[in-house]
């Protein structure tokens, strides 16, 4: 019987982010981590959270504090190659940008130009726009306006590659170019770019470009391209959420393709129909074009896809019959076989913590973890969600949009050591938000024995 170690011991609420950054660093002795008081509303532009890293004794070393995260992805912390130096991101002179932390002296040692979403081992780091991120809806920082928000697709707003030492710097794609490939601009509004990763040498950058539609939905297209701007290639488009690089040249991504709503929506009716008949004409449209026949599937089921980063690729199944749900996946860096993985809620609001193998196709079941009952206040919440676009909180409804800003949802969100012998992950099955640790060591190294186990602990 295993059982999750909590690593975050000292008072307040403790939180990382996303699923895509390793959090320890190279030694393994050191977790990078957020510490904030009031979990209950969206961040405050006006108030920090604490900068740090947790010990192996659990004690967390505040470094410094910073204005720039979300409960959803953090600061976008990250250790810098095999150094005991870390990135994160901050606000300075009214801008986005970041800092550099030795957590051996434990200062801040430089403060560069731009922001930082992800880097590589040798100092390149790529930032995107966090001002247009929180306007759209997505996983921005609060309280600097979007520069663009008059421009649908902006050519000043993109990717920015720079170097923490050189100074270097570049936008290598912007969203103008984006939107304009493979594809009309004009058919979507407020154009943007989320959730930027690398491939595991660093030499492409994967991402989501996402853009509203006038019937109120959003489509999603993942990209890739290399990390100099060149060689940009649209691998799908559709119903599309979190993925990670299985390996240098194939991306695994939750999603659907080709359903029936995305091909009306590339429909000449569909593009020809004024605004303000769209919610009404399209279903209308779709019952004419897209009558089914009998025995027939006109939507392309919701899977995990894995695409191949080639010109015109074609999906295979990550997991056919194994993980039939959406979750947040990392791909082991030491063994790209083994992938960590969660669930979202189900109706009793327990999440579910898995390993999965790709070469068995067997998953392992670590951890089950309730979220809380408890909803922010509204009335608190709504000026901290001020100047997101007022179509974004018309879709998914201010209530909606404080709870999965606020500290309150929390993703389990499940990161690796760097050699593969431990999990990190976000929770608050204890009633604060904490980091927790799952020691994976046997699992992982001993395939033959545990290809139907399954291994859980309490809620």
């Amino acid at each position: 019987m295993h059982k999750a170690t909590l690593l975050s011991k000292g008072e307040g609420n403790y939180f990382f982010g996303f699923h895509d950054l390793v959090a320890w660093n190279n030694a393994g002795d050191k977790l990078l981590a957020l510490r904030i008081d009031d979990m209950y509303t969206p961040p405050d532009p006006n108030v920090t959270c604490d900068i740090g890293f947790i010990d192996n004794a659990g004690i967390f070393h505040k470094l410094g504090k910073t204005y720039a995260y979300n409960y959803p992805q953090g600061a976008r912390q990250q250790w810098i190659g095999n150094t005991d130096l870390f990135i994160v991101n901050d606000k300075i002179n009214n801008e986005w940008r970041s800092k550099v932390y030795d957590s051996v002296t434990e200062e801040c040692t430089d403060i560069l130009d731009y922001p930082a979403h992800v880097i590589t081992d040798d100092g390149w780091a790529f930032g995107l726009d966090y001002a247009r991120l929180f306007r759209v809806g997505g996983y921005g920082y609060t309280g600097l306006p979007d520069a663009y928000a008059n421009d649908e697709a902006p050519s000043k707003s993109g990717i920015i590659r720079h170097h923490i030492t050189t100074r270097e710097h570049k936008m290598i794609l912007s969203v103008h170019e984006v939107a304009k490939f493979q594809m009309n601009p004009n058919l979507g509004r407020c154009h943007y770019f989320t959730h930027l990763l690398l491939n595991p040498s660093q030499t492409k950058l994967a991402f989501l470009h996402r853009y509203k539609l006038k019937d109120g939905g959003e489509t999603t297209r993942l990209m890739t391209v290399n990390t100099d701007g060149s060689g940009l290639r649209c691998l799908a488009s559709g119903f599309l959420s979190h993925f990670d690089w299985q390996d240098d040249e194939h991306v695994a991504i939750w999603g659907r393709t080709g359903s029936g709503v995305e091909r009306l929506r590339q429909s000449f009716l569909y593009k020809m129909m004024p605004t303000s008949l769209v919610s009404k004409g399209k279903k209308i449209i779709k019952k004419l074009l897209y009558k089914p026949k009998e025995g027939v599937k006109t939507n392309s089921a919701f899977n995990w896809l894995l695409f191949k980063d080639t010109d015109n690729p074609q999906f295979t199944l990550l997991a056919k019959g194994v993980i039939e749900e959406d979750g947040h996946p990392m791909f082991c860096p030491a063994n790209r076989d083994w992938m960590i993985c969660d669930t979202y809620p189900d109706a009793n609001g327990i999440r579910t913590l898995f390993l999965f193998q790709y070469s068995t196709q067997t998953r392992v079941d670590l951890g089950t973890y309730k979220m809380l009952d408890q909803q922010p206040d509204i009335n608190k919440s709504m000026p901290f969600l001020e100047g997101v676009d007022k179509a974004v909180l018309k879709a998914f409804s201010p209530e909606q949009m404080a709870f999965t800003r606020s500290g309150l949802h929390c993703d389990l969100h499940p990161r690796w050591k760097k050699d593969g012998t431990m999990v990190a992950f976000d929770s608050i099955h204890e009633g604060s938000r904490k980091i927790y640790g799952f020691d994976v060591t046997d699992i992982v190294s001993n395939k033959a024995s545990h290809e139907r186990q399954k291994v859980y602990s309490g809620l």
